[in-house]
């Protein structure tokens, strides 16, 4: 068992990382539909930062997505089976966390536990950093 460094939920509707652009001229750039949700992610972690990790990381992350208009709200919480992927809302989370310094680099999250889901309440990611 690790070490919890960091346990928190972020507000926000979670967004994925776009992949890199080209234009015309053949200019990369990387689309901007991420960079609030990213901003969210690094707010939120910007007031309890602790030294840079080092080490090997295990990153769980629950994302919270809002309920499309036709779906009951029960105050069950269901599975989100539709776009954006998984592994590109992680991908967001860890972009930003690297951002902050959370960790030197992304590379050194060995083990990931994702899942997104619908939710009547509200939404965001609640982040779980552990380390090892």
């Amino acid at each position: 068992m690790g070490k919890i460094l960091y346990q928190l939920f972020v507000n926000g509707v979670p967004k994925a990382q776009p992949r890199p652009r080209m234009t015309a001229k053949g200019h990369v750039y990387n689309p901007s539909s991420a960079d609030a949700w990213k901003e969210e992610v690094r707010a939120a972690f910007l007031p309890c930062l602790k030294p840079t990790i080092t080490g090997p990381v295990r990153l769980t992350v629950r994302f919270s997505l809002p309920m499309p208009k036709g779906m009951a709200i029960t105050g069950i919480v269901a599975p989100h089976v539709k776009k954006p992927d998984t592994d590109n809302l992680l991908k967001a989370v860890m972009d930003s966390l690297t951002a902050v310094r959370v960790w030197k680099d992304d590379a050194q999250v060995f083990e990931t536990l994702a899942g997104k889901y619908y939710t009547g309440k509200k939404t965001g990611a609640q982040i779980t950093v552990e380390t090892f």
